[in-house]
């Protein structure tokens, strides 16, 4: 799992999640509506929640932007279910997680009725590693993970994302899923073995896939 990780981009945790976590005092007035607590979460987890959209859906995806803003106002929406059982920035990629992963799927269900079959050019990140095979190989690791978060069951797809995509330990994805460490655990394999089977089917990432 932390070769996935490492060749699907990492993660936001590393710089993102302190820990004291300074932005629960403005829970309580951003839910009463108060304009200047929005203002600061907006501008406090905005970029965050770009970074989360774009491991989703890809980097240079067109939507990045709209579905960002859909995140941001799913999160203003969720506040009253804060319970603090972990940090608002984890509440709040969560929940991007989500709306990207919905996004993907009604993406996935367009181009099926729309578009001829062929590579999804606009899931396809840049990567800075110096050899061309292993470039190749990333990119399609990141486009068969992608197209695997758009099939795979909810809680799988949410496991999926949050452990491998943003880098969130087991223990943390439990706490933000609000799910037992075993039940995460459960759901980890089972992606983990849905897209190991989808990776050796591709025939092109053998190696990869002995990795997963």
């Amino acid at each position: 799992m932390a070769h996935l990780r490492s060749l699907v981009g990492g993660g936001v945790r590393a710089t993102s999640l302190p820990r004291n976590d300074e932005l629960v005092s403005l829970v309580a007035p951003a839910k009463s509506g108060d304009s200047r607590a929005i203002r600061t979460l907006v501008t406090a987890l905005g970029p965050s929640l770009l970074r989360v959209v774009r491991r989703v859906l890809g980097s240079g995806n067109a939507d990045e932007d709209d579905v960002t803003q859909d995140a941001m106002f799913a999160v203003l929406r969720a506040l009253p279910e804060f319970r603090a059982e972990c940090s608002v920035l984890h509440f709040a990629c969560r929940i991007a997680v989500l709306t990207a992963m919905n996004a993907r799927r009604r993406h996935v269900v367009r181009r099926r009725f729309t578009e001829p079959a062929g590579p999804d050019e606009a899931s396809t990140a840049v990567s800075l590693l110096p050899s061309p095979a292993a470039r190749v190989e990333q990119n399609e690791l990141r486009d068969q993970l992608r197209e695997l978060l758009a099939e795979l069951p909810l809680p799988q797809a949410e496991a999926l994302a949050m452990h491998c995509v943003l880098g969130y330990s087991i223990a943390e994805t439990a706490a933000v899923c609000g799910a037992p460490l075993n039940t995460v655990r459960s759901r980890l394999l089972a992606a983990k073995t849905a897209l190991r089977k989808r990776v050796l089917e591709a025939g092109t990432l053998e190696s990869v896939g002995g990795a997963l």
